[in-house]
């Protein structure tokens, strides 16, 4: 309880500027998504929040969950100046979005487009979006063997990349001037084995055509970690493009890595993953709220905001021996290979 108000008054310290604010989550269920979405909706009381998930039951639990947030603290204290009152439910908007489906992908983006449009009529002025966080992913079991979806993309991929590359794009045009995309990488992606492989396994260099059910990006055979990975560098390729693209409209999209957090859902297919924990080291270990507080800070903070294209971490573990948010966040180098523009340019 003291962590969460502590976080809340942290956040509602990093912005200069107070106005109600556009912010669009994915991903939002479980783990750092929903810490997050619950700091923001008490940190931005009169903010927007569109809380994406995969269907409409889980769009509208996320809804209740969040909703309830202020109602359970404030029954203890207030948590800032900024909190005292219950924010409105009518700001918290609940979508649904299937990354394993470009159609639920394309619908979810119309829907967001029909939303924001209603919410221009009824204010009586323009309402695009300030906050895009790209947040769902999904890492398979140790055991899994590739799978497809009915777009005929393996599933880690099409999840935790593709559908985000198509999400942005198809509300680029309502990104508003000074708005930031948030992209959640992860610190494997930085790892030496992690590559693109030159494409070979995606595209074939004959037709210069994606090939349909590949299993690897890289040309290897499907390994759920190494696909993840290569997921996440892909991410953050993805981010450092869009970034320059963004340019033209004053905006900026930056990334992070929340760190190792077993806890979180991502890691509900991983059988064995606690036990490999405790023999590498609980120390590394963080907890959702940690993660959601540094998401909900990339997505608000003067500070994150300040230069696009950066990729944002903090040590190791450090959640465990007294880290601070923003104090240990910095931002980091990134996998060669990702800052490469025609790698970008060949993913894009």
């Amino acid at each position: 309880m003291k962590e969460m108000e502590e976080s809340v008054r942290m956040l509602a310290s990093c912005r200069s500027e107070q106005r109600p604010l556009t912010i669009v989550v994915t991903g939002c269920t479980s783990g750092i998504g929903l810490e997050a979405c619950k700091l923001l909706y008490m940190a931005c009381p009169n903010s927007r929040l569109f809380l994406v998930a995969r269907s409409r039951e889980k769009a509208l639990q996320v809804v209740d969950d969040v909703a309830s947030t202020m109602l359970n603290e404030n029954g203890v204290s207030n948590t800032s100046r900024n909190c005292q009152a219950q924010p409105p439910k009518r700001r918290l908007f609940p979508m649904v979005c299937d990354h394993s489906s470009f159609d639920s992908v394309r619908e979810f983006c119309q829907e967001l487009k029909h939303q924001l449009h209603a919410e221009s009529q009824r204010e009586g002025q323009h309402v695009g979006i300030d906050v895009l966080c790209l947040n769902a992913a999904i890492f398979l079991g140790e055991d899994a063997t590739a799978q497809y979806t009915n777009d005929n993309l393996e599933l880690t991929m099409q999840t935790n990349h593709f559908a985000p590359f198509l999400i942005a794009n198809h509300l680029f045009n309502y990104i508003n001037p000074g708005a930031r995309v948030v992209v959640t990488s992860s610190g494997l992606h930085s790892l030496p084995s992690t590559s693109f492989g030159n494409f070979e396994g995606i595209i074939d260099h004959e037709t210069g055509k994606i090939q349909e059910r590949f299993q690897m990006i890289d040309g290897s055979s499907f390994d759920h970690k190494q696909c993840y990975a290569i997921s996440k560098l892909c991410n953050v390729a993805f981010c450092l493009a869009l970034n320059r693209r963004l340019q033209s409209r004053n905006a900026k999209a930056v990334c992070f890595t929340p760190g190792l957090i077993p806890s979180s859902g991502l890691f509900r297919h991983q059988k064995r993953w606690h036990e490999t924990c405790l023999k590498q080291g609980a120390a590394m270990v963080e907890t959702a709220l940690w993660g959601g507080r540094i998401l909900a800070w990339m997505a608000i903070s003067d500070k994150a905001g300040m230069e696009g294209g950066c990729y944002w971490r903090a040590p190791f573990g450090i959640s465990q021996r007294g880290g601070k948010i923003p104090d240990d966040l910095f931002s980091a180098p990134v996998n060669d290979e990702a800052k490469e523009i025609k790698n970008q340019e060949v993913l894009w």
